[in-house]
């Protein structure tokens, strides 16, 4: 289990307290700049790992990473409201910045899923429906297969056998054991 979520879940309810204590306490206090990058280089190795999990087929229970964009998104627009009505409240230095780049970062994101949606959804529906009645038949003769059996078997490229079986594992028919080289699939159980 990846470390990423809790502690980005820490970073986001410490940085953000940070930034409402600076707004409401008028400027009491100067929030350091320093966190900012380590905020979003922390936010950006979760949302890669997260992606990474999808492509590779080796997916995390599913986790409600948005809720950090919609904190963040509701935040400035609450301190952006009070701060047009009552100017005595100034928006903390870094808050359109980190706004903006946790969107960005969130919306790379629904891109990739986005593509890797439409190419595991891109195989006729047929043609998948086969294939994967034939890994699962691979899967009860040995007991587990690797890329490189299902390729030979089936006379597909190993890219083409990867999106197949990431989609397999995703939608529950087959689990992946192991990492890179030595990882297999077995029957989901």
């Amino acid at each position: 289990m990846s470390v990423l979520f809790p502690l980005l879940s820490i970073y986001t309810a410490a940085y953000l307290g940070l930034m409402i204590a600076d707004f409401f306490l008028k400027k009491a206090f100067d929030l350091p700049d320093g966190i900012l990058p380590v905020y979003i280089a922390l936010l950006g190795a979760y949302a890669a790992d997260k992606e990474i999990r999808r492509w590779i087929g080796t997916p995390e229970p599913a986790r409600k990473g948005s809720i950090f964009v919609y904190l963040w998104l509701l935040f400035f627009l609450a301190a952006y409201i009070i701060y047009s009505f009552r100017p005595e409240y100034v928006l903390p230095n870094n808050l359109s910045a980190v706004c903006l780049q946790v969107l960005a970062i969130f919306f790379g994101s629904k891109a990739s899923k986005y593509v890797w949606e439409s190419r595991v959804q891109s195989m006729e529906p047929a043609v998948l429906s086969r294939r994967q009645d034939q890994v699962l038949e691979m899967i009860k003769k040995r007991g587990r297969i690797k890329n490189s059996d299902v390729a030979m078997q089936l006379g597909i490229s190993s890219a083409t056998v990867q999106r197949l079986l990431s989609g397999m594992v995703a939608n529950g028919l087959i689990r992946k054991v192991g990492d890179r080289k030595s990882a297999f699939y077995e029957a989901a159980c």
